[in-house]
């Protein structure tokens, strides 16, 4: 596990650009990029994944005792939610610093399946981790099992959705890709959710998140991935 570590990209408020968010992105020492092998054997079998949740609870709570004042959002695949140590690390998690970290829950469907539910989200999971404190985030909403169905049923226990131009940037006209965020922008509102658009690149966008009032944003425009021990803020 020596291999991985943390860097952080950060989440801007536009209305409230002291007090941004910082996602957690994994990294290799060895791989450049997101290490997806490594992270994929981690992830299907049970033994290496509690390797890896030593190292999540080693890093995590070092990174948030150095950086007390600001907020972290953590991917964890939904293969992880099968497992019940994945709940077992969260208590582990000191609970003065939960309030500060968003759990990211991705949108890929789990491999393997551990546990039996009727839905094709597990939704108790989800609901136990909203309870022990965390926020809870649903990403790249539209894609993968994170449909707007699924929403729909783990909407009580989450606090934000995330979409993303990558998955659709020079794919569909303009038009189309500004419907689905006014959609998802009128969802977010109807249930008191946060909206975070990823993928700015271009100040022409995020001009134009701001005009129909979506100031959660996070892309290369503002920042790249950048080291967090700790984090300086910008």
């Amino acid at each position: 596990m020596n291999d991985f570590y943390f860097m952080g990209q950060k989440i801007v408020n536009l209305l409230n650009p002291e007090g941004p968010e910082y996602e957690l992105l994994l990294r290799s020492h060895s791989i450049p990029g997101f290490p997806a092998e490594q992270y994929v054997a981690y992830m299907t079998s049970e033994e290496l994944h509690l390797e890896y949740l030593s190292f999540l609870e080693h890093e995590l709570n070092h990174i948030l005792a150095l950086n007390p004042g600001n907020k972290f959002g953590l991917n964890l695949d939904q293969q992880e939610l099968e497992y019940d140590a994945t709940l077992d690390f969260l208590k582990k998690i000191n609970p003065e610093f939960r309030g500060n970290l968003t759990i990211e829950i991705t949108e890929l469907p789990p491999l393997k399946r551990h546990k039996s539910y009727p839905k094709s989200i597990n939704v108790e999971v989800i609901k136990q981790i909203n309870l022990l404190g965390y926020r809870v985030a649903l990403d790249d909403i539209t894609q993968g099992n994170n449909s707007i169905g699924n929403l729909l049923l783990v909407m009580p226990y989450i606090h934000q959705i995330k979409w993303s131009y990558v998955h659709v940037i020079n794919r569909i006209p303009n038009e189309s890709i500004e419907g689905i965020i006014q959609f998802l922008n009128k969802l977010s509102h109807q249930f008191d959710l946060e909206l975070v658009i990823e993928g700015i690149e271009a100040s022409e966008i995020s001009d134009w998140l701001v005009k129909n009032n979506i100031t959660n944003q996070q892309g290369y425009l503002f920042a790249k991935p950048a080291g967090v021990e700790p984090i300086k803020l910008i």
